[in-house]
């Protein structure tokens, strides 16, 4: 990594070798030998450059570079920001086989190489290098706080806490369960009502858009025959995504993530300080999800802050004026609250641990609340 006093760009090999690199922001007219906090970013699960980029037709609103933006904002507030392309988007999926390489345990050896390579930059404080994991980002921060060992400094935005088939189980079939009981599509009766549910694109758009229900089994089905058809869809998935991978990722990754332990009882082997955030809406890591990550964290020692965002879903940004969810860009108040919870995650600013944001831990309706860590 090279050592300018500007926003310094490093081209040195990935964290995994293969040729990728990644690249170091910096603030600007650093008094000569002063060194800076630095953050590095974990993608969420999928094919992401080190910007983050998503396009308008992904996002649901307009281009976004989540990460590029996000660096902006920590480099203003004088810390540095590392970035770097996911295995995802550079290593060969080898027709659904993969790879040793393209695994979870890939993602955390590439987390891990950067921290290792930002300890040993001139311009960087090595004892205050953060990790900010966003979504699967916060298993992959996890990790690598776990093999890295020491005090950790963590911030996980929109994370999942429980081992990953229970969570993927309720990915792919609980939570459509839950979501049509919840919406009042199903009566007393046990009937439920197909043909609105499809009618409601607004309350499933983001998470269940391939809604296929009426034409499999006409616009009203019985609860339990639904339940048991989904189960046997969910679990003809999973057998292939392990033995074949699927259309997101391969075999390897699949087979390891699923072997991973769930990610709250990594926190007993850490210390140190954590920040939670979590999108009030968000139906793709809601915030039950969030609270036992916390409350897990409390536990075990660590120091935790966990800040419930009104109105935001999984990416961290509102629904459109149609009601449909959105996949960035992030919220700007929601960037100011993550940067002062990174800044003061940096420089060792203390308070009192709790939940803000809501006006319990359990009813997130007020504006968001400023970070008070803990």
């Amino acid at each position: 990594m090279s050592n300018r006093r500007t926003v310094d760009r490093t081209d040195e090999p990935a964290p995994g070798g293969q040729g990728c690199s990644a690249l170091l922001r910096l603030p600007r007219r650093l008094p000569l030998g002063a060194t800076v906090p630095a953050v590095v970013l974990l993608h969420p699960f999928g094919v992401w450059d080190r910007d983050a980029y998503l396009p308008a037709e992904a996002s649901g609103t307009v281009p976004v570079r989540l990460f590029a933006d996000l660096g902006a904002d920590l480099v203003r507030a004088g810390l540095g920001a590392a970035t770097f392309d996911a295995r995802f988007l550079t290593e060969d999926r080898r027709g659904g086989a993969g790879s040793d390489r393209f695994t979870f345990t890939g993602l955390v050896d590439d987390a891990v190489r950067v921290v290792e390579e930002l300890r040993g930059h001139p311009t960087v404080d090595a004892d205050r290098v953060l990790l900010l994991g966003v979504s699967m980002g916060a298993e992959v921060a996890l990790a690598a706080a776990e093999r890295l060992g020491g005090e950790s400094r963590l911030v996980l935005v929109a994370p999942s806490a429980e081992a990953r088939p229970v969570f993927h189980r309720w990915m792919g079939l609980d939570r459509r369960l839950e979501w049509l009981v919840a919406g009042g599509f199903a009566a007393v009766d046990g009937s439920v009502d197909l043909a609105a549910a499809k009618a409601d694109t607004a309350g499933r758009s983001g998470w269940w858009d391939g809604f296929d229900l009426v034409d499999r089994f006409g616009e009203s089905a019985d609860l339990e025959v639904l339940r048991a058809e989904l189960a046997l869809e969910y679990d003809d998935w999973e057998r292939r995504a392990l033995a074949e991978g699927d259309e997101s990722a391969p075999a390897s990754y699949w087979r390891d993530w699923f072997a991973q332990p769930a990610p709250y009882t990594r926190l007993a082997h850490l210390t140190g300080r954590i920040s939670i955030h979590v999108g009030a809406e968000d139906w793709t890591t809601p915030p039950r999800q969030a609270h036992l990550l916390h409350r897990a964290a409390l536990a075990h020692g660590l120091t935790s802050q966990l800040t419930i965002h009104p109105r935001l879903g999984h990416l961290m940004s509102p629904s459109s004026a149609a009601g449909l969810r959105t996949y960035g860009p992030f919220d700007p108040a929601f960037r100011t609250a993550l940067v002062a919870s990174v800044d003061a995650l940096a420089t060792g600013a203390t308070g009192v641990t709790g939940v803000t944001g809501a006006a319990t831990a359990m009813a997130a309706t007020t504006a968001v609340a400023d970070l008070v860590d803990r």
